[in-house]
């Protein structure tokens, strides 16, 4: 089926029962949902993202809900979903948007715009629990930089493409815990005992990041 010719009105019913199948786990490439995103961003037409806002509210809304960051933030979940497509917005320009090769990188993504809105609101609102944003880049530390210095805003893009390396909520939580909120492996298989069954698994994941970020072009990039 040729997505493009799709109307957005028709493009948005079957990303509707793409992501279905998606909720239900049954697979499938997500076409119709791409081509969605990529008309809103891409081509920066606002009934396709009015559309992509609607399609995917309630899945945003459940990241925010279970976001580790959520219980020390008062302001509503729907802020935080609105936040959450606003930061999207700002950061996926149109010539940025061939950086996704499929929907599941747009997701990543788009996940990860709420954590970083929450996690940015966490460390204001509660600094003595969150570590500073500029302490994000202390991750870099056992890719052999340590002594980098990055400013604000260029921290902020590197901790973002850090988490474009993610592939999972598992190793996500892992990094936040780790490197955010300075958490050592055996007080993260305490907290969260039903994701890794032994202080290993942790050091595991942890390992296996810190590998493929010294593999990533874009972090080596960012590190010059």
């Amino acid at each position: 089926m040729d997505v493009r010719g799709l109307s957005v009105t028709s493009l948005a019913d079957q990303c509707q029962e793409e992501t279905a199948r998606y909720l239900r786990r049954e697979g499938g490439e997500g076409d119709c949902c791409f081509e969605l995103f990529r008309r809103a961003v891409a081509a920066r037409d606002g009934q396709a993202w009015e559309r992509v806002v609607v399609q995917y509210r309630r899945i945003v809304l459940a990241w925010v809900r279970h976001h580790p960051s959520r219980a020390l933030i008062n302001e509503s979940d729907d802020d935080w979903v609105n936040e959450t497509f606003a930061r999207f917005w700002r950061a996926v320009s149109p010539d940025r948007f061939g950086m996704f090769p499929n929907l599941a990188a747009i997701l990543r993504y788009l996940k990860m715009c709420a954590h970083s809105s929450l996690m940015d609101e966490a460390r204001a609102s509660d600094a003595q629990h969150v570590a500073p944003m500029d302490d994000a880049v202390e991750m870099a530390a056992p890719l052999d930089v340590e002594g980098v210095a990055l400013g604000a805003s260029t921290a902020s893009h590197f901790w973002q493409s850090i988490q474009a390396e993610l592939q999972d909520d598992v190793e996500q939580l892992v990094v936040y815990l780790s490197f955010v909120l300075d958490l050592k492996p055996g007080e993260i298989q305490a907290r969260y005992p039903e994701h890794y069954a032994s202080v290993a698994d942790v050091y595991r994941i942890k390992r296996n990041v810190l590998e493929r970020l010294r593999r990533s072009d874009e972090i080596r990039a960012f590190l010059g």
